[in-house]
């Protein structure tokens, strides 16, 4: 009987809420349940969820609006449009809808709030604008933003004729900006009694400038020991229709890590020099290259991304510099008090497996670059139940060429037990051996890398 009393109410709550959709639908307005379509006029509807203040929902609802008015506005590329230039230069689509689609604040000043309506929990909102008046408006916003462009081609000729590429260059983005939201369609002007299109102008003029903006290394090849710097700068002429140019910003990469230095301007004869840095290299070749800096070109001409890409997207050729990278020498010099015949080579032969897989060249004491000055001793420890114990430590002092120390290392004690006294050093001997291999010689290259 329980069961049968929840089955009927939970029939009859159901019904009810089925009964109040079905009145919350008919008492909706008639653009709420279907999209308005009128002759003339361009239609925007929308509705959100009632979420924070009224004042933030209705904002909201009134910006998706516009959203939904502008989406009706036809935004076809133009096969003479810059961006049709663009894509086809580069052989992609730049996603038009998302780079420069009409915003909702674009001509839509006119529009008419027609009507609104809510409920518990949803706010709606309807706009039109009339297809004539968003034209018009459109029209003298577009004459407008073509007079900036054109100013903007024209101060950027004058610095180009007076070669200052960087300047010129600034200039015909900002132009682009200025007429951003009509890339994909014809920008008509009139320039020198000729008639132009000015966003086709501005584009290839800030093409050609790229092309004709090259960069030279002064030299192609260096040799660096590792670890050491390269003696003297390192220089790269930036070129502008192979003329010298100034202020034209270069990046600087290298193939074997990073450099503490890596960006620099041209100075006023197109000089950009790379002053000596320490570089660190297990492989025998790496490359330094100068790119001129486009990013930073485009950041400091137009905030806009989209422009900024169209730049920033170019490829120019680097200037490079193959780097030779010589391993530093090495060498290990035993104390001889510490060890004698087999022991010495032992040691001898660990230290040159560790110095080959770390990279480093094997020579004499007096020639190398680094010498590992090491000792080693044993003392007696205790005694009991029959066996003796011993231990041994010893330290790792590492000089450079000029006998200064580098690196220096005291290892731990480490323990041997045997039956007798040499048996105890013995075993102390090889369990010293592990750690030398595996820990102390490692350490030491490692801070000579």
């Amino acid at each position: 009987m329980k069961r049968y009393l929840i089955i009927v109410l939970s029939v009859f709550l159901a019904s009810c809420a089925a009964k109040k959709q079905a009145a919350e639908f008919e008492a909706q307005p008639d653009w709420v349940k279907q999209k308005p379509i009128i002759s003339g006029y361009y239609i925007g509807v929308a509705s959100v969820k009632k979420v924070g203040t009224s004042a933030q929902y209705i904002a909201k609802s009134r910006q998706e609006a516009l959203t939904d008015l502008a989406e009706s506005v036809s935004s076809n590329v133009s096969s003479t449009s810059v961006l049709h230039s663009i894509e086809t230069e580069y052989g992609f689509s730049e996603s038009f809808d998302q780079k420069i689609q009409i915003s909702t604040d674009d001509y839509l000043e006119g529009f008419d709030p027609v009507e609104f309506y809510e409920n518990e929990s949803s706010y709606w909102v309807y706009y039109k604008i009339a297809k004539s008046t968003y034209h018009e408006m459109k029209e003298k916003k577009k004459r407008e933003a073509i007079a900036t462009a054109l100013a903007k081609y024209q101060s950027g000729l004058n610095e180009q004729n007076a070669n200052k590429p960087k300047e010129a260059l600034s200039f015909y983005l900002q132009g682009l900006q200025a007429i951003k939201r009509y890339l994909s369609e014809e920008t008509p002007a009139t320039l020198n009694e000729n008639n132009v299109d000015i966003g086709n102008e501005l584009y290839s003029s800030a093409s050609k400038i790229l092309n004709s903006l090259t960069i030279e290394s002064g030299v192609g090849e260096i040799k660096v020991k590792r670890g050491e710097s390269f003696k003297n700068n390192l220089e790269f002429l930036v070129l502008y229709n192979n003329k010298p140019v100034q202020g034209i910003p270069v990046e600087f990469a290298y193939t074997g890590g990073y450099l503490k230095k890596d960006r620099q301007n041209s100075d006023i004869n197109g000089l950009v020099q790379l002053e000596p840095e320490v570089l660190y290299s297990r492989n025998g070749k790496e490359q330094i290259t100068a790119i001129i800096n486009l990013k930073e070109l485009a950041q400091k001409a137009v905030d806009d991304l989209f422009i900024r890409g169209l730049i920033i997207k170019r490829r120019l050729k680097p200037a490079s510099i193959q780097v030779i990278i010589e391993a530093p020498s090495v060498a290990i010099k035993i104390e001889k008090s510490s060890c004698s015949g087999i022991e010495c080579d032992q040691i001898k032969n660990l230290f040159n497996k560790n110095a080959s897989q770390y990279g480093f060249e094997m020579k004499g004491t007096k020639a190398s670059d680094f010498v590992f000055e090491f000792f080693y001793g044993f003392k007696k420890g205790e005694s009991a139940g029959g066996l003796v114990s011993a231990y041994i430590s010893g330290e790792i002092n590492v000089k450079n060429r000029e006998g200064k120390t580098v690196w220096v290392k005291q290892t731990v004690d480490i323990k041997g037990v045997g039956k007798n006294l040499n048996e105890a050093k013995s075993q102390a001997f090889n369990e010293f051996k592990k750690a030398l291999d595996r820990n102390y010689f490692k350490q030491g290259f490692d801070n000579i890398k």
